[in-house]
């Protein structure tokens, strides 16, 4: 069990506190119900989720199109991107997640997220996270250049929640870019790699590398730090 005292627990998102596999999945699910055949239906979806199992990313739907002896005309695909990250996800928590979640009443809380708005904001929505937690923030309301490792959400964080030094930590899984920002303004950084992940996570460097690694929720304490005068 890894203990850690804080005053403030950030999260990160995607493959934190659920799995961006199930998001990847519902939206395949609910193109081919609002698309039907003319993207060929259940089997477009089927293909996406192959596709996606193989490793693919970025030409998921051009490959699942093809499968389906459809064109993948630009205009087509970009009919399927803007619904993909409009759409109301059913996602849930990771079971862990959830009940770490649940002791987080005596911390401030906080989300740092990268991606398109509207997907982040749709995710958010369904998981009710923004009742759950004091801080959400979505980097792609600023722009794409300001995602991680950009340290303006990190310092954004600081200053609403007047911290003491080292009095923050964060939990994310992306270890090319999430704990660069963090550990530059003296945040402790705890790294969890679920086994059923889309990304490795593995950092290219020590500058890049968390404090801690886990697995699960289940293998991390926090506990309240005071506050230095």
């Amino acid at each position: 069990m890894i203990e850690i005292a804080a005053q403030v627990v950030v999260f990160d998102l995607d493959d934190t506190l659920y799995l961006e596999r199930d998001f990847a999945e519902s939206g395949f699910r609910s193109l081919a119900r609002h698309f039907g055949e003319r993207i060929g239906g259940e089997g477009f979806a089927a293909e996406c989720c192959e596709r996606l199992a193989e490793g693919a990313r970025g030409n998921i739907f051009d490959l699942a199109l093809s499968r389906n002896g459809i064109e993948p005309a630009p205009e087509l695909i970009a009919e399927l991107v803007a619904h993909f990250r409009s759409h109301a996800p059913e996602i849930d928590f990771c079971e862990d997640a959830s009940r770490f979640l649940s002791q987080m009443g005596q911390f401030q809380t906080g989300l740092i997220t990268d991606g398109p708005m509207e997907a982040q904001a749709a995710k958010i929505r369904a998981l009710g996270l923004g009742k759950r937690l004091d801080h959400v923030i979505m980097t792609g309301e600023w722009g794409k250049q300001y995602s991680k490792p950009h340290p303006r959400a990190f310092e954004r964080i600081e200053s609403l929640t007047a911290a003491s030094k080292g009095g923050i930590v964060y939990i994310a899984d992306n270890g090319k870019k999430d704990f660069i920002a963090p550990r530059q303004l003296g945040w402790q950084s705890v790294q969890i790699l679920r086994p059923d992940r889309i990304h490795a996570g593995t950092p290219g460097g020590p500058e890049q590398a968390a404090d801690h690694v886990i697995s699960s929720f289940d293998e991390l304490a926090i506990k309240p730090l005071t506050a230095q005068v």
